[in-house]
């Protein structure tokens, strides 16, 4: 199962939940139960200036990645001034609020794992009866990528991918591919990861599944994804979904590199993350004779 969905198609709006709660707050669901999805909960949120959330805590973990604006976040005791690159993770029960004390809006690409409840069912939010807003006076700044506990926060922007050949990082053993781990166990999340990952004109990966489900935010350029048998070119601002068992290969044919935000609900076991197809049919082959 796989779902595209087209940044055309992504209209952002007050949601219901948050009202009474929050002023100048606006979202767009772009996968959730309604996508086929059971684990992912993601969505592009925005904050007008002036604009707040009250502080409420959720029953499921949360990981976000600031793309414009500095809004201000308050994670239990702590405030900080956000900016793009910045990303962070609000562990479950974590009391936290925004606010944006800046001239323009702030927006981030969120997620939420496990996925929210639909509207109507069991409660997973929780708003505070009696808590402050962030502090523009209090608020210090993301330094670096080590989480300093309660808060999990660290920076990362498209920026700082070096050039191909000068020590970049690859993903595995396929060349012209960078992929930075921003949020994962190692970094004190439990239930998802984000990452930021770059693929350069030419570079494509063969067909393959996982055990948990993927979501990608198209950052920059245009890949063709190959979803279930099906193909697709999607570019910035579209979103991928592809669920359990979806098979699935990405191929950059354009001209420029392509960005993009992923995420994974749950999070991948010790072994076995990769079952790629080809593997697999050699090895049959060998087997079977």
């Amino acid at each position: 199962m796989h779902y595209v969905r087209r940044s055309a198609n992504t209209v952002l709006g007050p949601p219901p939940l948050y009202t009474g709660h929050s002023t100048g707050y606006t979202h767009a669901s772009l996968v959730d139960h309604t996508s086929g999805s059971v684990h992912t909960g993601l969505s592009l949120n925005s904050l007008e200036a002036g604009g707040t959330i009250a502080p409420h805590v959720h029953s499921y973990e949360e990981g976000f990645y600031v793309l414009e604006g500095q809004p201000l976040v308050s994670i239990e005791s702590q405030t900080y001034r956000l900016k793009p690159g910045d990303f962070g993770a609000v562990k479950v029960g974590m009391l936290h609020a925004w606010r944006n004390t800046g001239s323009g809006p702030g927006r981030w690409l969120q997620m939420a794992a496990p996925q929210p409840k639909p509207a109507g069912r069991e409660r997973d939010t929780f708003f505070a009866r009696s808590a402050r807003l962030p502090s523009a006076a209090e608020a210090h700044d993301v330094d670096g990528s080590d989480p300093t506990p309660p808060a999990l926060l660290g920076h990362f922007d498209v920026g700082q991918i070096p050039p191909p050949g000068e020590g970049r990082t690859g993903a595995g053993t396929l060349p012209g591919v960078f992929l930075k781990w921003m949020i994962d166990e190692q970094f004190g999340a439990r239930h998802h990861r984000m990452l930021l990952i770059e693929y350069q004109p030419g570079v494509s990966i063969g067909l393959h599944d996982h055990t948990f489900e993927e979501a990608y935010y198209i950052l920059t350029g245009a890949v063709q994804a190959t979803l279930d048998g099906e193909r697709y070119l999607v570019e910035a601002g579209d979103v991928v979904w592809t669920g359990v068992g979806c098979v699935h290969a990405f191929a950059n044919v354009g001209s420029v590199p392509v960005q993009w935000l992923e995420t994974f609900s749950p999070q991948p076991p010790a072994e076995n993350v990769f079952r790629f197809m080809a593997e697999w049919e050699q090895r049959a082959r060998d087997i079977e004779g």
